[in-house]
């Protein structure tokens, strides 16, 4: 009883926000933290050391790739949420376990639209963190793609796939188990170059790690122009050769020069033979220079998983003031979900104009141990999601010892 009464006061303290609780056979898994309003989002989402499902991006197209409900955003949401569901299942999970999406827009005004679509498809209080970006798509009809993470209940010690396209997983699971984050990396040339080049000073960084392609769970490229989409592609098949790709994430990037940065998660079952000194590395590979606002990778060998949903600024007078109000809301989020700065994993900076990315370099140090920072992509984008903003952050944590 007095458990229960502990439960519940939890769940009625307004000082705390709202916070629900999903268990599966008696074990506590999801804990959703922040309001449950129509957002369609939680402000956090905290799992348990589970294996999670990564998926692709989709976009609602048939099997010869035109656009379902061309200018009909509502049919192209549901769409791509059937395709979700079904790889999902293949991979022993479902919609109803996702813990977070990622949402990208061809216009930040279909946020809130979108918003209420996601409100729908998922139970009061048990709704998943959300980022949203705005920005070209990989086809011109397309109104929105997605990728989600979610809970599988498929056990593995290696990462294992789901595929639709053959040598393209449409699914990767990431056992249970350490797991590394990789910042972006961009190697200078045309995109067909530079994509290449990318991809082999990634295989350097996994290979320093002990870790391989089969390792790979996700893949997030930052490229420009999303046109070319195609070429990037086909330089990630002959990349992995007769290895499975990843899940493929591509995000419209405002940029000439590196024209693409690429970003990965890698699981890494190297590190369970040994005896890890610490709950989260913040690693520098041979060859790269420290950062004290970013680590080149960050692994965290053992502890619950935090996915925050996008926060972002609104406009100020000055960067500067958007930012601490950003950094502020982080503070708030990251105190409710039971962690702090010192253990942030993966940051992504989407920002609208280069003076946020000035202010970034400025305000960081006030926040991050530069012993501990947080691995990290930063991205000049179209649109960070809403129309009054120009910066939102992407964060995982993980929670205080």
């Amino acid at each position: 009883m007095r458990f229960l009464t502990v439960i519940i006061c939890f769940l009625l303290c307004a000082d705390c926000g709202f916070a629900q609780i999903r268990q599966q056979a008696g074990k506590t898994e999801i804990r959703y933290i922040g309001p449950d309003d129509l957002a369609g989002s939680s402000d956090a989402v905290i799992v348990d050391e589970v294996p999670l499902a990564h998926t692709r991006l989709f976009l609602s197209t048939d099997e010869k790739g035109n656009i379902i409900g061309k200018d009909n955003l509502n049919t192209q949401f549901k769409q791509i949420f059937a395709a979700l569901a079904q790889s999902l299942k293949a991979a022993g999970s479902g919609t109803e376990k996702i813990i977070k999406l990622n949402v990208f827009l061809k216009d930040p005004g279909m946020m809130n639209e979108v918003g209420s679509l996601i409100n729908g498809r998922f139970a009061k209080g048990m709704k998943p963190s959300v980022t949203y970006v705005a920005g070209d798509l990989s086809h011109p009809d397309a109104l929105l793609s997605i990728d989600a993470v979610a809970v599988s209940e498929r056990n593995s010690e290696k990462v294992s796939f789901v595929e639709k396209n053959k040598g393209f997983a449409d699914v990767a699971i990431l056992p249970k188990g350490p797991v590394v984050y990789v910042s972006g990396q961009a190697a200078k040339g045309n995109l067909a170059e530079a994509t290449k080049g990318t991809l082999e000073q990634l295989r350097e960084t996994l290979i320093s790690l002990g870790l391989t392609l089969k390792d790979v769970v996700q893949v997030k490229s930052f490229l420009s122009p999303m046109s070319s989409i195609d070429m990037v592609k086909k330089e990630f098949s002959d990349f992995f050769k007769t290895e499975k790709v990843p899940p493929l994430v591509f995000v419209d990037w405002i940029s000439s020069d590196p024209v693409i940065e690429i970003e990965l998660i890698a699981a890494s079952p190297a590190k369970t033979q040994n005896a890890a000194t610490d709950r989260i590395e913040f690693l520098t590979p041979p060859g790269m220079t420290a950062s004290p606002v970013y680590s080149k990778v960050t692994r965290l060998n053992q502890g619950k998983k935090i996915y925050i949903s996008s926060i972002h600024g609104k406009r100020s007078e000055s960067t500067d003031a958007e930012l601490l109000e950003v950094f502020s809301s982080l503070n708030n989020v990251l105190t409710a979900s039971g962690s702090d700065f010192n253990n942030l994993l993966k940051a992504t900076y989407y920002i609208g104009s280069d003076p946020y990315s000035k202010s970034l370099s400025d305000l960081r140090p006030r926040y991050y141990d530069p012993k501990r920072p947080p691995a990290a992509s930063k991205a000049k984008v179209k649109g960070v999601g809403i129309q009054d903003s120009g910066v939102s952050i992407d964060m995982i944590a993980t929670v205080r010892e």
